[in-house]
């Protein structure tokens, strides 16, 4: 399941992934991203997860190619979470994003949004 969160805003997208995430919701989130990506030089990413229990397979490759093609449209990306495969996960696609990917326990996710807004 994918929520668009309300501090989505201009070249932010801030999203909170949960429960089973399914190709609909890479769709959902590309789609998001692409048009974002043709409006603004550079796009900032706000992504966490909770909760999360399964991805499938083929949507998780399909997002992973995603990136790897656009990974210089990314600006300032932070990834939140609560399990150790997520950070690993951030720690894996921050090679081909343009700025990285930083990280942030779900216990930091206010302190993620402000450094994906104004990095600081």
């Amino acid at each position: 399941m994918i929520e668009i969160l309300r501090e989505t805003k201009d070249e932010l997208l801030a999203i909170r992934v949960s429960k089973e995430l399914t190709i609909a919701d890479f769709d959902q989130y590309r789609n998001l991203l692409r048009d974002l990506m043709q409006a603004y030089q550079e796009v900032h990413l706000y992504y966490e997860m909770k909760d999360v229990n399964w991805v499938q397979p083929v949507a998780a490759i399909e997002n992973g190619l995603f990136d790897v093609v656009h990974g210089l449209d990314y600006g300032r990306v932070a990834m939140v979470g609560e399990k150790k495969w997520q950070e690993w996960a951030a720690k894996l696609i921050s090679p081909v994003k343009k700025k990285g990917v930083r990280y942030f326990d779900l216990a930091e996710k206010e302190q993620a949004m402000r450094w994906v807004r104004e990095g600081k």
